[in-house]
């Protein structure tokens, strides 16, 4: 586990000698047995260097955490003496620094959004498969803590988000994959694919990745491989020297080499030209370079983090990427899920670029309504997380300071779409469901008799829906 060396220092933590070095003590808080049961399974099937402690209240929680050894906190949000943001609150008055993982049944979103609000860590809801990802969301909430201190900032919520973590606002099974790989990426030094429709936040992702890891102090240099001609790609990338073309009037080092052993993040990579995808191609193999205009070449250590906006294998079948290139690339590949996939993240997603919109315009709003949250989860989202930030922002900016965002000051497009829902065919709205669901599976397991399992079918009656559904 990642940071488990780093809270185990018994000096700093107040461990006694007896106390093993490598064990990280939790505290659990849960009313419910069966509850209290199940997630201390799941945590201790999790991580062998772990001890949890379990209370049913708040209060016997407060008195627990004046041990020192606690590094996290995993609470449900309605206790018998207690409940939602009071939780919350109280458990950060006690301690500030400690990362608090809130769990609530499915569907709570009010509870975690005021959570989220306050502090909380991350959040949980009760969904199919919370268990397992239980485990996850705690190695998030303490690494995001740990290493936010390391890097600086204190530790506190405020470090957290400066860590470049609360973009990744998520309650679906598929994003917490992507924040368990992000964590993982972030301890090797290997290439990463990125792959994820545009408006995904793919450059997010790779920045996590990148500050997380333990050269985020190192220059973090971005290129488009869209966005200038091929010669100027080359130049940007690997350099050139002074008079290996027109306009070239002084020798340029090119990103491998400016980016030391930090990372070069390589966006829309599918657009490379073949020149450019054969130079890094001996970059990935041999970590040099060859400037535009040299005989010699020089050593490079930066770290490739490459993203698509399409697949890149079908770029390879198509023959317009080269499958030598490809393999190296995807060692380590991370898929991003559109938000049109992952409705349950809408509303708290909102929530964030509101406040993050109303702390740049200095200006502050009423807040949505309840029906304006519904109306935003029902929205297919085609330009993705930005195209939802961009709403927000666009609402902040055109109501008056402490309007409350109502239904009608939506964008047309979004208000229109949701009308077209209104008179839908009941079969029409189950097989949006479940074309939904069935991708949210398949994007999360192994293979298709995994997601076929989970979905409690046979694998030959998944192939049928996919079929009636007009998957491929």
């Amino acid at each position: 586990m990642l940071v488990l060396a780093m809270l185990a220092r018994p000096g700093e933590m107040g461990m006694s000698e007896s106390t093993p070095a490598g064990d990280l003590h939790l505290l659990l808080v849960e009313g419910d047995a069966e509850l209290e049961a199940a997630m201390r399974t799941a945590l201790l099937r999790a991580e062998a260097q772990v001890r949890v402690r379990t209370v049913r209240r708040l209060g016997a929680a407060l008195d627990a955490l004046r041990d020192p050894r606690i590094g996290c906190v995993v609470t449900d949000l309605v206790l018998a003496d207690a409940e939602g943001s009071a939780v919350v609150r109280a458990l950060r008055a006690a301690r500030a620094e400690l990362p608090v993982v809130a769990v609530a049944a499915a569907g709570s979103e009010e509870l975690a959004v005021a959570a989220l609000k306050l502090g909380a860590a991350e959040y949980l809801p009760r969904h199919a498969d919370w268990l397992e990802h239980l485990p996850v969301l705690v190695r998030a909430a303490i690494g995001r803590s740990v290493l936010s201190g390391i890097d600086g900032d204190g530790g506190g919520p405020e470090a957290a988000v400066a860590g470049g973590w609360e973009p990744f606002v998520a309650t679906t099974a598929s994003m917490r994959t992507v924040l368990d790989l992000v964590l993982r990426a972030a301890r090797s030094r290997v290439p990463v694919l990125v792959e994820g429709e545009t408006g995904t936040g793919k450059e997010v992702v790779a920045r996590a990745v990148h500050q997380r890891s333990a050269e985020g102090g190192q220059p973090f240099l971005v290129q488009n491989c869209a966005a200038i001609a091929e010669p100027l790609l080359e130049s940007e990338l690997f350099g050139h020297l002074r008079g290996a073309f027109t306009g070239a009037s002084r020798d340029r080092s090119g990103l491998f080499v400016e980016a030391g052993r930090g990372t070069v993040f390589l966006d829309e990579i599918a657009e490379a030209p073949p020149s450019v995808q054969a130079r890094l191609l001996r970059v990935l193999q041999h970590e040099e370079v060859k400037a535009v205009g040299a005989d010699r070449t020089r050593p490079v250590r930066a770290r490739i983090i490459a993203a698509s906006n399409r697949p890149l294998e079908d770029e390879v079948r198509a023959g317009r990427f080269r499958r030598d290139l490809y393999y190296r690339l995807v060692v380590f590949p991370i898929r991003i899920p559109p938000l049109r996939h992952r409705a349950a993240d809408v509303a708290m997603l909102a929530q964030h670029f509101l406040r993050s919109a109303e702390a740049r315009e200095a200006r502050t709003t009423g807040g949505f309504d309840t029906d304006v949250l519904e109306v935003l989860r029902s929205y297919a989202w085609p330009g993705n997380v930005r195209e939802l930030e961009n709403e927000i922002h666009r609402l902040v900016l055109s109501l008056r300071p402490g309007d409350r965002i109502r239904r009608y000051h939506l964008a047309r497009r979004i208000r229109d779409a949701e009308a077209a829902h209104c008179g839908e065919p009941l079969a029409r709205i189950l097989a949006r469901v479940e074309l939904a669901l069935i991708r949210e599976r398949l994007a999360r397991t192994a293979t298709k008799s995994a997601a076929a399992r989970s979905l409690g079918i046979t694998r030959e009656a998944l192939y049928a829906k996919m079929r009636r559904l007009g998957m491929r």
